[in-house]
């Protein structure tokens, strides 16, 4: 068909083009899938039908980049909001530290007046060591159930009051959460909605113990692959409703989990000098957990150290990263002995070693490693970045287990 026919057949009886004689729903909702709120005010050129449409697409995207001068693009935003005739979804904001504090917190403002159930905001000061306070109409908003903060390292200060009444996603990057250790724990505890927390590149080596006890926190995610960025003294754990923990990095060298019991998958991976001795207190607090990822050197010195059963009555799937330098297999075979019911073991090496091409179970070692429960056992290499499968599948009537490094 050729393309003067298309426009034709897009085109209705009385010269409207069939798009636009679309209900208001359906334009809005392709408007809303847009990248963002500057394509969508771009849609108002097309025809009279569209110049308003933007008004009431519930959501606010803008990414500031400086290629606008500041002052045209503070209209720009006072003009977005002054025309938005719907309460938001969304409000995104990213502008870096070409703004004070106190012209990103009128923006903030005038979001949670229309409501804004979504913040997500990219901001820092330009001076390095001013930390930022979030504003008292922010923390006090009764339709905010997501956040989302990248402060690039600048610290925030919390306030001491009782905040987010609504929130249920928090998710903080590159956040440095200061030194008080009480007034983190009691954020944490006000927020009484909160299901999922992540922290990513947060700096919490202030804190001498950084304390999340969360009434209805459902997913834990804490992660730090960034060495220069500290440990803190110690990290508590107490929510009755967590599901999914996943803890990995330079994040601490103690760990203390308590309460945790709803907890079905668990990665527990922390980063530290190997000759380092962890306090930790694994057990019973993560008796219920059913998979869990663990560090091995770790995982041995909390079984050493627990001061109960270090049982996991639950656990069928455990996955164990370790280094050539710290696993020897009677230590392994000693960890496994505590867990006869787990169904599926891996065992992943993230080390190179450097000795024989091949080296082969014995049969005595193969027996030791199985269990009446266990179904299939792989070990793992990593070379470099990318990860080599070395075992697959193991039958229990048919095992030939071996590592081979090329």
């Amino acid at each position: 068909m050729k393309k003067s026919e298309r426009q034709k057949a897009l085109k209705r009886e009385d010269g409207v083009d069939f798009i636009s004689s679309m209900p208001d729903a359906i334009l809005l909702s392709i408007l809303s899938r847009l990248s963002s709120t500057e394509e969508t005010i771009r849609s108002s050129v097309l025809s009279r039908r569209w110049r308003y449409l933007w008004t009431a697409v519930p959501s606010i995207d803008i990414h500031y980049g400086g290629k606008v001068k500041e002052n045209e693009f503070k209209e720009f935003m006072y003009w977005v909001f002054v025309n938005k005739s719907v309460d938001l979804n969304t409000f995104r904001l990213s502008c870096s530290n070409y703004y004070s504090m106190s012209t990103v917190w009128r923006w903030i403002h005038a979001a949670v007046t229309r409501n804004v159930k979504k913040l997500a905001l990219t901001f820092f000061p330009k001076q390095y060591n001013e930390d930022i306070e979030m504003p008292h109409c922010l923390v006090s908003c009764d339709s905010l159930e997501e956040l989302e903060l990248y402060f690039s390292g600048r610290g925030l200060r919390l306030p001491d009051i009782k905040v987010f009444p609504a929130l249920r996603v928090l998710d903080l990057t590159c956040v440095d959460l200061l030194e008080d250790d009480d007034l983190v724990k009691h954020f944490l505890e006000s927020c009484l909605l909160l299901e999922d927390l992540s922290l990513d590149y947060c700096i919490i080596n202030k804190l001498n113990l950084f304390s999340i006890s969360c009434p209805k926190l459902k997913k834990l995610t804490i992660y730090n692959g960034d060495e220069d960025l500290g440990l803190c003294g110690g990290i508590k754990v107490s929510c009755p409703q967590l599901v999914h923990m996943d803890i990995t990095g330079y994040i601490a060298i103690d760990f203390f989990f308590e309460s945790l019991d709803s907890l079905k998958e668990a990665v527990i991976d922390p980063k530290f000098e190997e000759n380092t001795n962890t306090k930790s207190v694994l057990f019973p607090g993560i008796s219920h957990v059913e998979s869990l990822h663990i560090d091995f050197y770790f995982f041995s010195q909390c079984i050493k150290a627990a001061a109960c059963d270090p049982s996991l009555p639950n656990l069928k799937t455990l996955e164990l990263t370790t280094t050539i330098d710290a696993f020897t297999f009677d230590k392994f075979i000693r960890t496994l002995n505590y867990y006869p019911k787990v169904e599926s073991l891996e065992l992943v090496i993230k080390q190179q070693f450097y000795g024989p091409e091949e080296w082969q179970l014995h049969e005595d070692d193969k027996r030791r490693i199985m269990t009446p429960d266990l179904e299939s056992v792989e070990f793992f290499e990593f070379k470099g970045e990318k990860p080599k499968l070395d075992l697959v599948w193991l039958e229990i009537t048919c095992l030939e287990m071996f590592f081979s490094w090329g």
